[in-house]
Formats: C-alpha cells, structure tokens, sequence
C-alpha cells in the first residue's frame, strides 16, 4: 500500500468515525507509553514494574486517573514518561465526557423536536407537506391503518418549532418523526427512507411563504408533481398516493407513476352534485369516510385460492367467515404503478400469435391500476393482483383524542 493512499485513509476514517480514529490514538499513547516505562524500569533495582503486563496495568490505571499507587515508576525517565500519560489521561476523559454528554444532549433535543433517525424504519408510512389540523390528519392515518402507531409515521415538512411543539402534545402522536425541510426536495425525501417505506402521501401544501404569501393552486400541484418525480427515481417500488388541485395537471402524476390520486376540489364538486340528486347521499359518504364511525369502505387482500374463482363464489365465502363485512366490489390491478404494468407485460408477452401479442400490449399501455369495479356480476372472474372492496367496521384508536373542527353538522 502507497504512503499516500494509507494516508487518504486515515483522513477519511478521521473525517467519518472521529470516535473510533480518538479510541485509536489514545489506545497507541496507552500502549506506548507503558511499553517505554516498561523499558526504563525493568533494569531498576528498586522498581515494582518487572513486566510489561504490569506496566500496562499500572499504564491504565494512571491513564484514567484512577491511581491506586500499587505501582509507580522510580527511575527519572519512567517518571517523565508517566507525566505525558497523565496529561494524556486528563484530555482522553475531557474527551470522552464531552462527546459523550453532547451525544445525549443532542438525543434529548432531537426528540424534543420530533426529529428522530430514521435509518432503521421499515414499511412506515411517510406524510410529504402540511394541512391545516394536521394532527387530525395524522390520527385519521392512525385509525385507517390498523397495528399503525406513530412510530411508523414520518411527516416530511417545513414547520415552525410551536407546530412541532403541538403536534407532540398529542398522545398519539408522541413518537412521531419528523424532517424538518421542503418535502419537495430531494435530499429531505431521503432522509424519510422512501424506499423502504409501505406507502408515502403527499398533501397539497397551501402553506404560506415567509412573507405571508399564499401559494396559488399551479404552484402547489406543481411542488406535488416535483415530489413525485422525485420519489419515482429514489423508492421505484413503494406506493404513492397524491392530491391534486388542478383535475388538469394529472397526467404529470400518471408520468410519475402515481399510484393513487386524490382529486380534492374534484370530490367536492362531485359531492355537491350528488347531493342535489339523492337523499342523505353526502350523509353515507361522510360516515363511510368520518374516522370517529365506526363504519368504513376499505379494502381486503382476496385469498389466492379465490384468485380466477367467480365472484359470486368470493363474495359468499369472504361474508360466511366475516362478522359484519359486506362486499361490494373489486378493486382491480392494485399496488405500485412499476409492479403492476411489469406483471401485465410478462402475462402480454406469453402468447405465440403476434396479433394476440400487439393486442396485449396494447392493453398493458392502456391498462388503469387500482380500478373498482363495483357489483360484478355473480359469473365475473377474479384477476390477479386485485382486492376486495368491502364496508366493514372497526376499531378506533384516537376516539378519546379531542378533535376541534371535525363536528359533524346536521341540517
């Protein structure tokens, strides 16, 4: 090896492991110094030190201060060697107690703050921007996931410390992680471990600027889709769900590989007109939706037995095993956008005839992922990588937490 590459590598093992390159050097200054108080005793008709395993010993405890006085040095240059090592133990333990102390200081505030390392979170659930009642957000994400805790909840966000300092005084949300930073960035994503993530939304950020300034709807669809651009480089396989406010700028999403888009002015839209021609419809859609009933529209994993069964064969036997569940559908192509279209290529690609072949692909290219199909017909045949659209009810985990703006009024 080069003198110039062991070089570079004790820079870098300084530059990246300070600890370990300070736990190296004081280790050599222990050795050596007890190694030349070895040698400066040995010959000493009234040393104690006759061994270098004793010198070690009598090296140690004088490093740490300790200094039993059961062996010493008597000779002038033993002695001289064991005042370099004494200083030496003095600046080793200021030191180690300041690293030390800064380390669980820094603990301390991080939590404090929700900032916490996320290096070893797996399958979480990453939140990308802010809402008005966040944490209401936050404990609807709870109560939609089941076995979910905060734990496996990080908000990636630009947020004052007093809206940190709120979310934390929810107990639901104590353990929540928190990046502090423009979710739209991608070194913060990163920080958020999106790649190993279940699932990441990101929320239509309306936030004003420092200067008070609202965004308009263009620039916050298109942080939306600067996000998910992002992600679909740097977590390839997880699900992504968006909100939208422009209907128009989907197709950016779609480039993207969104998984699912949440179309918010849309639904609302939707919803007025639906009101108008039905009764108590928006009254269903709001306790299918509303985390505080106990009744939900979800979806349920169909086993793979079922799997090319009819559906009149699945609804039977998935409602005999299940206490009030009613199915109502069939959510078809669910999971990642990559996952789903790679599926539907390698099925496409199995046929011999290349008429049959150019039809496949042609609809693999057109193929919907997560599209419901709603009361199949009894002989509709189940397909691969679908899911059970059922009304189930459920546990709530965060009925005890208050919810102001959430009361639900009655016309």
């Amino acid at each position: 090896m080069s003198p110039v590459s062991l070089q570079q590598k004790i820079k870098r093992l300084i530059g990246t492991q300070p600890m370990l390159a300070v736990f190296v050097v004081l280790s050599t200054a222990w050795f050596t110094f007890s190694w030349l108080v070895y040698l400066a005793e040995r010959n000493e008709p009234e040393a104690n030190i006759h061994s270098f395993g004793e010198a070690l010993w009598w090296g140690i405890v004088t490093f740490l201060t300790v200094g039993y006085g059961d062996m010493y040095p008597v000779s002038m240059p033993g002695r001289l060697v064991a005042v370099f090592l004494m200083f030496s133990g003095v600046f080793a333990i200021a030191i180690l107690t300041s690293k030390i102390s800064s380390y669980f200081l820094e603990k301390v505030l991080r939590e404090g703050k929700g900032m916490v390392d996320t290096s070893s979170l797996r399958d979480h659930f990453v939140v990308c921007g802010w809402k008005e009642e966040m944490q209401e957000v936050l404990c609807h994400i709870l109560d939609f996931n089941p076995g979910m805790t905060s734990e496996d909840l990080v908000l990636v966000a630009n947020i004052p410390q007093q809206e940190v300092d709120a979310l934390r005084e929810y107990p639901l949300l104590k353990k929540l992680h928190i990046v502090n930073g423009n979710y739209f960035e991608a070194a913060q994503l990163k920080r958020a471990a999106p790649e190993r993530a279940k699932k990441v939304l990101i929320l239509a950020d309306r936030t004003p600027a420092p200067n008070g300034q609202i965004p308009s709807l263009t620039e916050v669809d298109a942080r939306t889709i600067m996000t998910a651009m992002s992600l679909s480089t740097l977590a390839r396989g997880t699900m992504i769900a968006a909100e939208i406010l422009d209907a128009k700028m989907d197709q950016y999403l779609k480039i993207a590989h969104v998984t699912e888009i949440i179309y918010s002015r849309e639904y609302s839209r939707l919803l007025l007109g639906n009101a108008s021609g039905g009764t108590g419809v928006s009254n269903i859609i709001f306790d299918l939706l509303d985390p505080k009933t106990s009744t939900r529209i979800t979806t349920r994993p169909i086993p793979d037995l079922m799997v090319t069964k009819t559906y009149g064969q699945f609804k039977n036997t998935f409602e005999a095993g299940e206490t009030r569940v009613v199915v109502i559908g069939i959510l078809e192509n669910t999971g990642n956008t990559h996952s789903i279209k790679e599926f539907a290529l390698r099925q496409a690609q199995k046929t011999p005839d290349v008429g049959k072949l150019v039809q496949n692909l042609r609809s693999v290219k057109e193929l919907r992922c997560n599209h419901p199909v709603f009361n199949p017909p009894a002989e509709y045949v189940i397909p691969e990588g679908a899911m059970a659209i059922v009304v189930e009810t459920h546990a709530l985990k965060s009925q005890e937490v208050p919810r102001a703006g959430f009361e639900k009024s009655v016309a």
